[in-house]
């Protein structure tokens, strides 16, 4: 009977320790639960060319794993087209969604700031965003409208050369040599296209517009200075001289006249494929499909090297314009933090850690290491990475644009040395101060205008990608493409402009 007794002592202490334990358990998984649930999350646009890949999803969870243990934060992306991004922003912000972290890209800020669809990040940065202000420096000034900044700019070089990427293989092919130190006109590159086209075919095609910006040849068509920002507020034209400080509407200028004949022309002989002005195809894949020649990019030190080993595409640069160093209104590349975001605080620190982080940054700009590249070389002067598939569309991850942290800090990809970064460094800074812009520093406020800045570039995005994909007659399309900007207000915005920047001018003297 004692035994028996005992027993059941035994059983019931064993039940109520069973029962507090679980009691416990219980009471650490309901903290764990409300710990994770009391991180935020923060929606950050996510700018994709269209194919996310296989493993999207995997770099999103690495970045999480990462930020909640440094930041205490998780981030959900959101893809969209780059040049879409301000848009479907503004269509997110205006039905009162969540956006945390919206991009703005060749483009001004004024809208965003006019409609109050972003805010100003000054105490932000000033609380979240030290190692932010410390490596973009001058570049985060210039992302200031109204004596305020509202974006945050990837750290990279100042300035920009500009020329034509050729597939090296077809300039063998055909014995045509490129001297590195030429500058090459569009009538040298007709003449190339003519031998090369004569070559390959009907099927073939040689140059790839750009229909993701309005900017004619993205930029490889003339040293301007887009001083508001956008092409609708005027540009100054550099070719003139950069002392020039008359701001001008691009197309009616006689050089955006002889382009468009020229794009015209080159279409005509079948030089551009009929789609051009339509396909939304990213440059990268189109080049890959082995039917394209080359298509215009940035000619800055060592740049071809990185973008052969990111495309699979062995290029050769057809130089067009020495480096030089451009305003653009301070706007090329923006995050910017929206009146909806749920925690401004932490986005902020969540933008800063892609500059504090280097991991973080090349994590979003390469993937994961042994999935989607792999270290060759390691030294004090850098990193040496090689992507696993040479076609980088078909790697697990890829991202064309190069937007995250500090560029200069990223790994060097190609036959590019592993000392890249600071070779591209010394070359932007020396790159002579006569070839600087005179309204570096500038911003336009836009608020006087911001009606006719919207309808003019309604009027740009409608026509310049017609035009400049050599689609339609210039002789008939650009006086009615003039005629819609003029009806729009363009003169009303440069008139605009021209007085505050002469002021600007003015009171920079005193």
């Amino acid at each position: 009977m004692k035994k028996l007794i005992t027993l059941t002592l035994v059983l019931a202490l064993s039940a109520l320790t069973a029962c507090s334990n679980n009691s416990e358990s219980s009471k650490n998984n309901i903290a764990e639960t409300k710990t994770a649930a009391d991180i935020p999350t923060i929606i950050w646009q996510y700018p994709s060319a269209g194919n996310l890949g296989s493993g999207f999803q995997e770099v999103e969870d690495t970045l999480n794993a990462m930020l909640e243990k440094d930041v205490g934060a998780r981030v959900k992306f959101v893809p969209v087209g780059l040049m879409e991004s301000s848009k479907k922003a503004s269509l997110s912000v205006s039905v009162g969604e969540q956006l945390d972290i919206m991009l703005t890209a060749f483009t001004g800020l004024g809208p965003s700031v006019d409609t109050g669809m972003i805010i100003p990040l000054d105490d932000l940065l000033d609380k979240f965003g030290t190692d932010i202000k410390e490596q973009t420096g001058a570049a985060l000034l210039g992302s200031s409208y109204n004596s305020k900044i509202y974006g945050v700019p990837p750290a990279n070089i100042n300035g920009h050369g500009y020329g034509f990427y050729a597939r090296t293989d077809i300039l063998n092919k055909y014995g045509i040599t490129i001297d590195p130190n030429k500058k090459y006109t569009y009538e040298d590159l007709s003449k190339i296209f003519a031998t090369v086209k004569a070559g390959e075919g009907k099927e073939y095609y040689l140059t790839i517009p750009w229909n993701t910006t309005q900017d004619p040849a993205n930029n490889s068509f003339n040293e301007y200075d887009k001083i508001g920002g956008s092409l609708a507020a005027g540009v100054l034209m550099l070719d003139k001289g950069f002392d020039n400080t008359t701001i001008t509407n691009l197309f009616a200028t006689d050089a955006y006249a002889n382009y468009a004949k020229t794009m015209y022309d080159w279409a005509q002989k079948g030089y551009i494929s009929p789609d051009a002005a339509i396909t939304k195809q990213s440059i990268d894949s189109l080049l890959a499909t082995e039917k394209y020649f080359g298509m215009f990019y940035w000619n800055d030190v060592l740049n071809a090297e990185e973008f052969s080993a990111s495309s699979g595409v062995n290029i050769t640069t057809i130089p067009m314009y020495d480096p030089y160093v451009g305003g653009n209104g301070g706007q090329v590349i923006n995050w910017n933090i929206t009146k909806t975001s749920k925690n401004p605080e932490k986005a902020m620190e969540v933008l800063n850690y892609i500059y504090k982080n280097k991991e973080a940054a090349w994590l979003l700009q390469f993937g994961i290491e042994g999935k989607s590249y792999k270290v060759v070389e390691k030294t004090d002067q850098g990193t040496k990475i090689e992507y696993l598939d040479k076609d980088t569309s078909k790697l697990p991850y890829s991202q064309p644009y190069g937007i995250y942290g500090n560029r200069l800090e990223w790994p060097v990809t190609g036959t590019a040395p592993i000392n890249k970064n600071e070779i591209v460094k010394k070359a932007d800074e020396s790159i002579p101060k006569s070839r600087y812009s005179p309204a570096i520093g500038y911003s336009f406020v836009q608020d006087k205008v911001s009606t006719e800045v919207a309808a003019v570039n309604t009027v740009i995005e409608q026509y310049t990608p017609a035009i400049n994909s050599g689609l339609v007659d210039p002789d008939k399309q650009l006086p009615e493409f003039l005629s819609a900007l003029k009806a729009a207000g363009i003169d009303k915005i440069i008139k605009e402009n021209q007085t505050q920047f002469d002021q600007w001018l003015q009171n920079k003297k005193q």
